[in-house]
């Protein structure tokens, strides 16, 4: 017999509880459950309850007989199907058992029973039973696989329709070669960029569209794997294009290349923009050592007579100091102190176009050292203003030109010194910070302030808030200090409050720091 996880049920009706013991103990030898009802309508119950492979009837009972609940049981869908066996003590002529027959019998057994011949008999429609219902999860998994694969399919040749899709209005090239490099698949992007069709490209080779020299190239990459190369392909009509060709393999099941997937991108706009990029670079460079010529003529020849204008002019004050009156003496001042007003612009215009132009360390250097020298050269204005300068933190080390950072450092300190409050005394605040794989600087003072509308003004060359004679300076010093961050990658940026101070900021990143590390 078939064996399934739940055990099939036998249901056995008649309407003596002894008759139905005998029935129990007659088919407790059967792999099954049985179940009994003494009447019709206990039984019509236990059918809405529970699926039965076989049902056992008595026809001789009470209210509603065998025949009757055969009827019954043969008119519902969900036991019209199920075998039913009479057993029964009386009728047993042919008319009864032609009746039973007719009302859907499939076995008419007359009492007293045979044991062994009952659950023979039972046995076949338990088997009968199990077997079809096997059959029919059988086939509902069948059922559920096939309604599986045919998703599947549909899922698939949605796939390659998209995929399809995607390959052919790709702006790109896509094709497939077999294992000798000939053409199996070419997308329709050929027309626009080889301006030929898909099907002439079809068992040529890709070295065939290459210069002879590129055609061997083609060949080694594809045997030794070369994942990406440039090329220049040959047109219909001597026409070239330059191309980008990425490559990959395509495998067998043993791991055997059986051929190559390519894409192919035109690149000839990219390399005329590349070399109209080397020509300006190398016209750059050119301007460069011009300008480098420049700094030592004007390190040189301009700033030599404005040195004898002053020795000069020195030199005649002094010799005819008696006879000058007061508005001589002043216009003599006048004259020297332009002379020496040129002399610091040209050396200011000197530092900032050589701002970028030394080689950097191969090591990073300690901040500490060129903001010593900052305040080092500052010391006189430092004492003069009373001003207090408070560092926070310990600078970092960087890889950079110390001495930008002198300078930088010297005119962000010497600004806040410069611009103080004319009621209190300087109080200048230096710290640095690491956070998100950079360095925040920031000198904070208690001047003046500035004005938000000129917080980005303040940082071209040669603008200044105040006028030469409430203040000195060239108004190049920010506009030096942007340009030395600027050369590592930084930002720099002010925070002021009109009456209150500035905030002066900048930012470096930071190749050695770790992001979310704040420790200095």
């Amino acid at each position: 017999m078939t064996h399934t996880t739940a055990k099939p049920k036998i249901l056995a009706v008649d309407d003596r509880p002894a008759n139905l013991l005998a029935m129990r103990t007659i088919l407790a030898k059967t792999d099954a459950d049985v179940l009994t009802a003494v009447g019709g309508n206990d039984a019509l119950a236990l059918c809405l309850e529970h699926d039965f492979a076989v049902i056992l009837l008595d026809v001789d009972m009470p209210g509603m007989d065998g025949y009757e609940l055969a009827e019954l049981l043969r008119g519902e869908p969900k036991t019209a199907q199920v075998p039913l066996i009479f057993v029964t003590a009386s009728y047993s002529d042919e008319l009864h058992r032609k009746r039973g027959y007719s009302v859907g019998a499939v076995e008419y057994i007359q009492k007293p029973v045979d044991d062994f011949i009952l659950r023979s008999k039972v046995n076949i429609f338990l088997d009968l039973y199990l077997s079809r219902r096997s059959l029919e999860l059988e086939l509902a998994r069948s059922e559920a696989m096939a309604s599986i694969l045919r998703e599947n399919e549909a899922r698939l040749r949605a796939g390659e329709q998209k995929f399809r899709n995607l390959v052919e209005n790709i702006s790109d090239l896509i094709w497939e070669t077999d294992g000798n490099g000939c053409f199996t698949y070419v997308s329709p992007r050929c027309l626009d960029l080889l301006k030929c069709t898909p099907d002439s490209l079809k068992g040529r080779y890709l070295a065939d569209l290459c210069r002879p020299n590129d055609a061997d190239r083609v060949k080694a990459a594809m045997a030794e794997g070369v994942q990406r190369l440039e090329l220049t392909l040959r047109l219909p009509g001597a026409e070239e294009i330059e191309t980008e060709i990425s490559l990959s393999p395509i495998m067998d099941g043993a791991g055997s290349v059986v051929g190559h997937r390519g894409i192919t991108r035109d690149i000839t706009t990219r390399k005329k923009v590349r070399a109209q990029l080397a020509q300006k670079t190398a016209e750059l460079e050119r301007s460069n050592a011009d300008l480098e010529q420049f700094a030592y003529v004007a390190s040189h020849d301009l700033r030599e007579p404005l040195r004898m204008v002053s020795s000069f002019l020195g030199l005649l004050e002094r010799r005819i100091a008696d006879r000058l009156d007061e508005e001589s003496r002043e216009y003599i001042a006048f004259a020297k102190d332009g002379a020496q007003r040129m002399d610091r612009l040209i050396r200011d215009l000197l530092d900032y176009s050589r701002i970028g132009r030394t080689a950097l360390p191969d090591t990073p250097i300690s901040l500490e050292n060129p903001l010593e020298s900052a305040l080092g050269n500052l010391t006189v204005a430092i004492e003069e203003s009373g001003a207090e300068i408070i560092r926070d933190t310990t600078m970092p080390s960087l890889r950079v030109d110390g001495g930008e950072f002198v300078r930088l450092f010297q005119n962000l300190v010497a600004n806040a010194i410069k611009y103080r409050h004319p009621d209190r005394a300087p109080r200048i605040t230096l710290s640095a910070m690491r956070s998100k794989g950079q360095w925040e600087f920031t000198i904070q003072d208690n001047g003046m302030g500035i004005e938000p509308q000129f917080s980005e003004r303040i940082f071209q060359i040669f603008q200044r808030l105040q006028g030469r004679n409430e203040t000195e300076g060239t108004g190049i010093g920010l506009a030096v200090c942007k340009r030395v961050v600027g050369r590592y990658g930084g930002r720099i940026w002010v925070e002021s409050v009109p009456g209150q101070g500035s905030c002066f900021r900048f930012t470096l990143p930071d190749p050695y720091g770790v992001d979310g590390d704040t420790s200095v």
